[in-house]
């Protein structure tokens, strides 16, 4: 509890100024993360549907279907992420001015 008390502390006595250019470099590296993870995300799943239609035994096709679950659980948490992105810098905003 004292570390956010001491992380509030330092938000608040932030300018305004410097505080949008935080946050618009926290925005820019949280979308770019956000891209990057959600195109190695994409092209994992078409890896692992490609191994789950070619695999010659019933092991490994079991193994590609769970491979290919986490896979495509991963690209909604993705998204989830990402819809809530706009709401979580209107928070830290609020928080460090105060609000």
């Amino acid at each position: 509890m004292n570390f956010f008390n001491q992380l509030m502390a330092s938000l608040t006595s932030i300018s305004t100024s410097n505080l949008d250019t935080i946050v618009g470099a926290v925005q820019n590296v949280m979308y770019a993360l956000f891209g990057l993870l959600t195109v190695g995300a994409v092209i994992l799943s078409i890896v692992l549907a490609y191994k789950f239609f070619t695999a010659d035994s019933e092991d490994k096709r079991k193994n590609a279907k769970k491979q290919l679950i986490y896979a495509l659980i991963g690209v909604i948490v993705l998204i989830v992420m990402l819809a809530f992105a706009p709401q979580i810098v209107t928070l830290i905003k609020d928080a460090a001015k105060g609000n």
